[in-house]
């Protein structure tokens, strides 16, 4: 493939030192290497300043918040800033395979009318050799009619597996409303607009599940059903202000009725 297309990979970080570098290597060591690696350090406290200075790739771009400003944030401050003709999503734990980017911009060129290409990944808890089980809805959802079907009822991509048009990403961002959804609620717009997401069939990151993280914990202390009520509610009502009432936005809005009975069921036995 000719080097052609600038890709802008976007890395936000927070107290991430432990496998920052994993991270950070796997991006410089891709098989296609047109591109800018934008880290964002948000306000970490610990060593992760430090290693992100310790790269001389002229490639790396980072922002510094001083505080913590969050996640959706940190997204958005990096694809506004992003060179890039396609956006690559990358976590400060993950570790992505040597074609990835090669792979999925690939992809996007002979797929012209795809917006988003994600692809499957392989769980792991601390060795990428002991795979841990994968998600089954994810795994089953592949083609762009596939994966619009599922999202009206729940996610079922990968977040740091996406590549977009940097175009569509630029005009959406991520939903500051959209705290722990922020990824669920870009592809309910993205689909709502007609735009197609894809997925390629085979896996091209591996993706540290961290049972403890502040994010998992806090979904797991709340009714996941009303939760997702809550973010198709919102994507709902901001459609209706921005007047694109259509047939996805129609099916989602009734998929709620059914969150809410069994969000409700559980909320019943849980007592």
């Amino acid at each position: 493939m000719v080097l052609n297309p600038f890709i802008s990979v976007i890395l936000p970080v927070y107290n991430g030192e432990q496998f920052l570098k994993e991270s950070i290597h796997s991006i410089l060591e891709q098989t296609y290497t047109h591109f800018e690696l934008i880290v964002v350090n948000d306000g970490s406290t610990d060593a992760s300043q430090n290693i992100i200075n310790s790269y001389l790739d002229e490639r790396i771009i980072c922002i510094h918040h001083q505080q913590n400003k969050g996640l959706i944030t940190s997204l958005n401050d990096a694809i506004l800033i992003a060179k890039g003709d396609y956006i690559v999503r990358m976590d400060a734990d993950d570790i992505a395979f040597k074609n990835r980017i090669q792979t999925q911009v690939q992809y996007l060129i002979d797929n012209p009318t795809i917006a988003i290409v994600a692809s499957h990944a392989i769980f792991f808890d601390k060795d990428i050799h002991t795979p841990t089980a994968n998600w089954e809805l994810e795994l089953k959802t592949n083609t762009p009619q596939e994966i619009k079907n599922v999202l009206a009822w729940e996610n079922c991509i990968i977040h740091p597996t996406v590549c977009m048009r940097a175009e569509m990403a630029k005009s959406l961002l991520y939903n500051a409303a959209q705290k722990n959804y922020e990824d669920y609620d870009l592809w309910l717009r993205a689909s709502s607009n007609n735009l197609k997401i894809a997925k390629i069939k085979e896996p091209l990151l591996y993706y540290r599940v961290q049972a403890n993280s502040i994010t998992q914990s806090n979904i797991r202390k709340k009714n996941f059903f009303l939760q997702k009520a809550r973010v198709k509610l919102r994507f709902v009502l901001a459609s209706l202000f921005t007047i694109k009432l259509n047939l996805f936005v129609i099916r989602v809005f009734i998929t709620i009725f059914a969150d809410l009975f069994m969000g409700i069921g559980k909320a019943i036995k849980s007592k």
